[in-house]
């Protein structure tokens, strides 16, 4: 196997080398803050729009690929999560996933690589849910 899309499961390492991260499985991260405070929700909120905002740019770019735009999308990762927000648990969360840069961007070398793979696991699901029936 050269490259698995998966959500930074330890076991997955024993697989390849080469493992790309699932941008869904990222963004539920953020998710499971919560926030009690207005302008810490605000600036949840901001985040996660950003977050998929960002994660369209990607999209575009695997249909037109460019050098130019792969040094963009490297910058404005950066931005997105290397910026304060004064939500610790937020500022936090974002320096995790800061930590997996190389992962969650292995499409700006590989644009032919998925990012999720909501659809392998819905897949899985599935077949799980069928054999607990029969």
């Amino acid at each position: 196997m050269q490259t698995l899309v998966c959500d930074h499961a330890p076991q997955f390492k024993l697989l390849t080398d080469n493992i790309t991260l699932c941008w869904v499985h990222e963004e539920r991260h953020y998710k499971k803050l919560t926030p009690y405070v207005a302008c810490h929700q605000k600036a949840l909120d901001q985040l996660l729009d950003d977050f998929w905002d960002y994660y369209r740019d990607l999209l575009a770019y695997k249909d037109a690929p460019s050098q130019q735009m792969a040094a963009k999308l490297r910058s404005e990762f950066w931005k997105l999560f290397d910026t304060q927000s004064g939500y610790q648990q937020l500022d936090e969360r974002k320096q995790l996933t800061l930590l997996k840069i190389s992962e969650l961007l292995l499409v700006l070398e590989h644009p032919e690589l998925p990012l999720h793979n909501n659809p392998a696991e819905l897949a899985a699901r599935t077949m799980v849910q069928r054999r607990n029936i029969s």
